[in-house]
């Protein structure tokens, strides 16, 4: 059926419907939780943007063509670099660190591979895999110090039951399992494409996973659920 063929194409956009549905209906609030709502913006634009020029290739001017179809790859490659950018920025400012610095540095360091990988190696119009790769290994390491400092943090504040944990949590699932699709990404597609299929559709079940976690942590931080009166 058409609209199942239309669901399965555009699985990139509308999972990022329910965080968005959550944001209008429910309007999250917390400390650094505005970095998560720009982000859900920034990639419902860009997924719709990217998939539209695809499946409606023929309503693209000329100049967004290379060969016969369209070049959506810059747009994923700024998807890959807000990601980081936004979310490492929500990791880094939602709690206090020892090593706050580190971190820092990090994304630091992040930004200054990207302005160097795109200037003297790659150009934006080619679908990095180096700047995929680079994205997962920051934002694990950014995870892995949030659940670190949670597990050992001695505050008052429960860090395993709080919104940002499930932040984090959807984050490390999805960039551990991203990483190595991207990784293998162009050998895939040159040696065994049905393989390739297959990680492909494992990518967008991830990315569905992560966009459910999203929207969970976006009703917990909700001050309308506290206001809710319990059920006796």
């Amino acid at each position: 059926m058409k609209w199942l063929e239309f669901l399965k194409n555009w699985q990139e956009v509308w999972a990022l419907l329910m965080p968005l549905a959550i944001i209008l209906i429910y309007r999250p609030k917390g400390k650094a939780v505005w970095l998560i709502i720009i982000y859900v913006i920034f990639a419902l634009l860009l997924n719709s943007l990217s998939l539209f020029m695809i499946d409606f290739y023929y309503l693209m001017p000329s100049w967004t063509f290379t060969g016969s179809s369209p070049n959506n790859n810059i747009l994923y490659n700024l998807h890959s670099f807000l990601r980081v950018i936004l979310l490492g920025g929500f990791i880094i400012t939602v709690r206090n660190y020892r090593y706050t610095f580190f971190l820092k540095g990090l994304l630091l360091a992040y930004l200054v591979f990207v302005i160097l990988n795109f200037s003297v190696f790659e150009s934006p119009l080619f679908l990095s895999t180096r700047l995929f790769a680079a994205e997962s290994i920051v934002l694990l390491i950014m995870s892995l110090s949030y659940f670190i400092r949670s597990i050992l943090d001695e505050t008052e504040i429960n860090w395993l039951k709080h919104p940002s944990f499930i932040v984090c949590s959807g984050i490390c699932l999805y960039e551990a399992i991203t990483f190595f699709i991207f990784l293998f990404f162009y050998p895939l597609v040159n040696k065994d494409p049905a393989f390739f299929a297959v990680t492909m559709k494992i990518y967008s079940i991830t990315y569905v996973v992560l966009c459910i976690l999203f929207a969970i942590a976006f009703y917990q931080y909700s001050p309308l659920k506290k206001q809710m009166p319990m059920k006796k």
